[in-house]
Formats: C-alpha cells, structure tokens, sequence
C-alpha cells in the first residue's frame, strides 16, 4: 500500500493504485475503511462489474448525490410553485390572470433555451464555481422576485432564475455520473432526478401553505433558503473537481455537438412524450373532475408525485442492469397505455389512482434513463447533451401545454386522453428507427 494513497482498487479494477500484495489481500466490496500509516482512511472499492454482496436498489449510491439532490429539489420547487400561486400573484400586482400567466412561460422558455447557452459559456469553469455560484444567483433571483414591485420586474427576475437553475441542473447530472462505480451511475442519477420530482410532492405543497399565511412572496422566499442551503451544503461537504488535464472544449466543438444528428436523434423522443406527458398533466385535475368529486383530485395528484419519486430509482436500477435502450421501449410501450387509460379510469377513484401511479412511474423512469441516453451521445459534452435534455423536457412541457390548451378549446377534454397517447406512440417509433447506437451493455457487464 502506497503511504497516504486515497483509494486502492480491488481485482478487476484499474491497475498501479497500491501494491500486488495490497491488490490481492483488498477485499471485493464497493466501501470499507482501512487506516494506513497517515493514519486516514482509505476506501476500497470493488471494480465495475464486480458484484457485491447485499447491494440492492439503494445500494452503491453516493452520499454526495444527496446534497446535489438539495439543489434540484429547490430547481424543481420554484418551476412549479408559481402555477399555485398564480391568482395571488395577478392581484397583488393588478394584472389579468392571463397575462400573469407569462410567468410560466418565461421560466420555461428562458430555461429551455437559455440552458445550452450558460452550460457551453461555463464549459472551462470549475465545478464548484458553477454549482454553488449558480445556486447563490438562483437564491438571490427568487429573493428579487420575491420583492417584486410590477409584472416586468417579476419577468425579468424569473428569466435570471431560469438561466441559473439551466446552469445548476445539468452540472448536477453530470457530476452525479461520475460519482462512484460504473454499475451504479444509473442509481446516483435517479437520486438527482428525485430531488426534482419531489418537489412536487413536498416542496409545492410546503411553498403554497406559507402563502396562505405570508402571501405569494413568502413562496418565493421559501424557494431562495431552499437554493442558499442547497448551495451552502455543497460548499461545507465540498465539490468534487475533475481530475482530468484536458482544456475545456472550445465553443466550436460544443457547437458540433448541438449540430450533430446524433444529439437530434437522441433528444427528439424525449421531446415528444414531454409534449404527450405535461400537455396531459396540466390539465389532468380538471380532467378527472369531470367524474370525481374535487376533494379527491390533491389525493390523486399526491399518488402521482410518489409514483414519480419510486420510478426515477427504478430507472436507475434498469439503466445499471440493462442499459439503455431495452427498458425505454418497454417504459414507453406501457407509457402508451398509461395515458390512453387516463380516459377510461378518469370516472373510477381507485382505477384512477393506480393508472394514475403508473404513468408517473413510467414517466420518471424514462426520464432518468434519457439522462444516460443524451450522455452516450458524446460523455466528454456530457454537461451541455444534458443541458440540451433539460431544455427539450421544458420545450415539451411548453409546446405540450399550448397544444393541448387548444385542443380543449377546440373539441373536447375527452380527445386529451388518446391525442396524448398518440403522441407518446410517435416518440416510440421514434426511438425505434431513429438510427442512434444506444447502450446496449449495462454498466453492471462491464469491466474496466
């Protein structure tokens, strides 16, 4: 053993880290603790591949995902509140409720476009600066549209939160792949795709309970301590930086990534069913109101928010044992049936809430998986394919609200249902023919 080495690979892993003798006496575990001669511990960890006793779904995931989870639940919080605050907000500010509603549109616009942008112009920065400098401006633009004084400053207080949240998001993706082993990647994924889905779950509902007592800015207060703890955490646990020499891509070759037919290939599915998935979803309460008494709708959007948290892990069990490619067929051929059903089931309490589950379920699991996919695409852009990913999810959520908007407008909400699963179907055949090399070998197969 090397005196005041940090880590010491066990068999199968990457040779010339310790002694031959170290090598064969270490056991094959992901984490156990050995005091060499400096008196710290070092970590012993099994190579990829490697299977290790006792490691189920939770198992293998590093802790550091969790505080980066912090900094996407708070991202995840304040791109839903304001739909629960709304009303509050047009009359505070005395505008029209529809015009109120730019609010939405201008996070989501300014986010979808704008998160490509910051992620390629902060390629050369460090980690740290990018994780907890981005969530300190996101804090400080939630606090400025807390104080708000007209619609315009809120706008364009909202436009600075979005380009932050753009610029925190895909760098958290991209650390948490790289954290621990290979055959996990998938797991610590998911767990920063949970930190976003939960916020539906537990940061909406925390948010739009202070509003009731302190008004919308007390919300939006709520959100910016949610992003000043997020990115005090990191800088108390510390940001891992990158250990590799190699310069920052130039402009140009980002550019060649956004411009590859690969990244189109990767990326217009996942666009697609976000239209299917969040053009339903936003009208889904008045949907199931139709046939269900309202009281039971929270209880039914609160069963979707859990299913949501449940298949972001299992995605990420799936992407670590079977790739890629296999599990996102399967999720978006029962994805299809999930939102044809929503029509069918709409008129039965327990129906809906299983139907209900299982979309969110699905949804989540395909959106953890498609955080792989948009990576395999090029690993060395890993940070602007996922910024690319994070922008078509909220370019979808945008066309599919608009959309959809219409299609009541102009028929009925009982043809949202199967236009929605039709829609889902076309992104299947999408990902069929599209001619994109996905990971077809697990990183469970793999061997370093």
């Amino acid at each position: 053993m090397i005196l005041g080495e940090k880590r010491i690979v066990a068999p199968g892993g990457s040779a010339g880290i310790g002694s031959a003798t170290a090598r064969a006496q270490a056991p094959a575990r992901d984490k156990a603790n050995v005091v060499v001669a400096s008196g710290k511990k070092d970590r012993i960890e099994a190579a990829p591949g490697c299977p290790t006793a006792g490691e189920g779904i939770f198992g293998g995931i590093d802790r550091r995902a969790f505080l980066l989870a912090l900094g996407t639940f708070a991202i995840g919080t304040d791109a839903f509140i304001i739909a629960g605050v709304l009303p509050e907000i047009s009359t505070s500010l005395s505008s029209s409720v529809g015009a109120t509603g730019l609010v939405v549109s201008v996070f989501s616009i300014a986010y979808a476009f704008g998160s490509p942008v910051v992620s390629s112009l902060s390629a050369r920065w460090r980690r740290s600066t990018v994780l907890i400098g981005g969530l300190g401006v996101f804090a400080l633009a939630n606090l400025l549209s807390s104080a708000s004084p007209t619609l315009a400053f809120l706008l364009a207080s909202r436009i600075l939160a979005a380009l932050s949240a753009g610029l925190v998001a895909p760098a958290s993706y991209a650390l948490a792949s790289t954290l621990g082993a290979a055959r996990n990647r998938g797991k610590n994924l998911a767990v920063i795709a949970a930190g976003f889905t939960s916020a539906m779950v537990l940061g909406v509902p925390i948010g739009v309970f202070l509003s009731q007592y302190g008004g919308w800015r007390s919300s939006l207060i709520f959100v910016a301590v949610l992003g000043a703890i997020a990115g005090v955490s990191m800088f108390w646990a510390g940001v891992p930086e990158s250990q590799s020499q190699k310069a920052a891509p130039a402009l140009r070759d980002q550019l060649r990534v956004v411009a590859n037919t690969r990244t189109v290939f990767a990326l217009m599915p996942f666009l697609i069913w976000s239209m299917a998935n969040f053009g339903l979803y936003t009208f889904i309460a008045a949907i199931l109101r139709r046939s269900l008494p309202a009281t039971v709708v929270p209880l039914l959007l609160l069963l979707f928010g859990l299913g949501a948290v449940a298949g972001n892990f299992i995605g990420g069990v799936l992407s670590d044992r079977f790739g890629t490619r296999k599990p996102m067929i399967t999720c978006l051929t029962l994805l299809v049936c999930a939102l044809a059903g929503i029509e069918f089931t709409s008129s039965s309490l327990i129906a809906a809430g299983v139907n209900m589950i299982a979309w969110a379920i699905l949804m989540a699991a395909l959106f953890t998986l498609q955080q792989q996919r948009a990576m395999l695409v090029d690993p060395a852009q890993s940070n602007l394919l996922l910024a690319l990913n994070n922008s078509a999810l909220y370019l979808g959520a945008a066309i599919g609200s608009a959309a959809f908007g219409a299609v009541i407008s102009a028929m009925s909400f009982t043809f949202v249902s199967p236009i929605s699963a039709g829609a889902a179907a076309v992104s299947l055949g999408a990902l069929l023919f599209m001619p994109l090399c996905d990971q077809e070998t697990p990183p469970s197969a793999q061997r370093t």
